[in-house]
């Protein structure tokens, strides 16, 4: 499993490098540029292992957090993992900041709202416009590409204070909603099936279960 989720770092770090920003094997760097996982093309299973063994444990380890740190001598900066896109590029993360040249970005009704809608076009095409966002953000160094987005907690107990950030308490709606906002977000196409090189950003659904009860005996 630990293995597994290091590959997944790794080759999240892979899937869409931009030449402007200061990324793993860019080629103002041609001393740590010629790495097999800089190679493009190999697999990203390749890459993504060759990146790993390149790592000692202790560096292993500092990448398992949000703000993971940077690895010079191989030519990885740090990176923060931490942004939200729940209804619309977010500063609420520390992946993601808005200044003069973006002061803020497309916000869409909560989550519950426009679930409530049943319109599953519309879902995916909200996903679109967030996704295009949260691109340009990246292209001009203020935000990355992994985003926690969106929230699937099945809403079931009206008590609990973050419900609006998921699509309700019907967990067809839930799974529906979910499928449609990472397709549009991702860029993959309406039906999930891939229509370019890689992903536009990556999507992380979280809060699958056990966080829909706030201080449930003692436990916040």
């Amino acid at each position: 499993m630990r293995t597994q989720l290091l590959l997944f770092l790794s080759l999240s770090l892979l899937i869409a490098p931009i030449d402007a920003q200061n990324h793993a094997c860019h080629k103002g760097s041609p001393q740590t540029s010629l790495f097999p996982f800089c190679n493009t093309s190999l697999t990203y299973e390749d890459r993504a292992k060759d990146s790993v063994s390149q790592l000692t444990l202790q560096e292993k380890v500092q990448q398992l957090v949000n703000a993971a740190v940077g690895i010079p001598r191989v030519g990885v900066p740090a990176y923060e993992w931490w942004s939200e896109a729940l209804h619309g590029v977010s500063n609420v993360g520390p992946g993601t900041r808005f200044n003069g040249t973006v002061p803020g970005a497309t916000s869409f009704p909560a989550v519950i709202l426009s679930a409530a809608s049943f319109n599953a076009t519309l879902w995916y095409k909200m996903g679109q416009v967030v996704s295009n966002e949260a691109r340009a953000m990246y292209d001009v160094g203020l935000a990355g590409l992994i985003y926690w987005s969106p929230n699937v907690n099945v809403f079931r107990d009206p008590r609990w204070g973050r419900g609006q950030e998921t699509p309700g308490e019907d967990p067809l709606l839930v799974s529906r909603y979910a499928v449609k906002y990472v397709c549009g977000l991702q860029e993959v196409g309406d039906a999930g099936n891939s229509t370019g090189d890689g992903l536009n950003v990556s999507s992380c659904c979280k809060h699958y279960t056990a966080y829909d009860l706030d201080s449930w005996k003692g436990v916040d």
